[in-house]
């Protein structure tokens, strides 16, 4: 199964690592509820089906990320757990 990325992709635009992560590792920190969860798959594919608890972050095909997603970007850039994010 495909590894999930550790930290938000805007983390990486800023130089930040974002190291990968195996499926036993999410799972454990999924299951202490020590993560953050973010789907950045577009909102059909949100609604469709998710992860329970995953934040909404649509930023499939963007290159930056539209003014209403700026509490939530700032919101993950302040987490003291970590963030993960997923897109399929």
């Amino acid at each position: 199964m495909r590894t999930l990325l550790l930290s938000l992709i805007l983390l990486v635009s800023q130089g930040i690592d974002a190291p990968r992560i195996s499926q036993a590792e999410f799972k454990k920190l999924f299951t202490s509820k020590s993560v953050i969860i973010v789907d950045t798959r577009n909102e059909a594919a949100f609604s469709a089906s998710h992860i329970p608890g995953a934040i909404e972050l649509p930023l499939e095909g963007l290159m930056t990320w539209p003014p209403e997603y700026e509490k939530t970007a700032s919101m993950l850039l302040s987490a003291t757990k970590p963030v993960v994010t997923y897109c399929a």
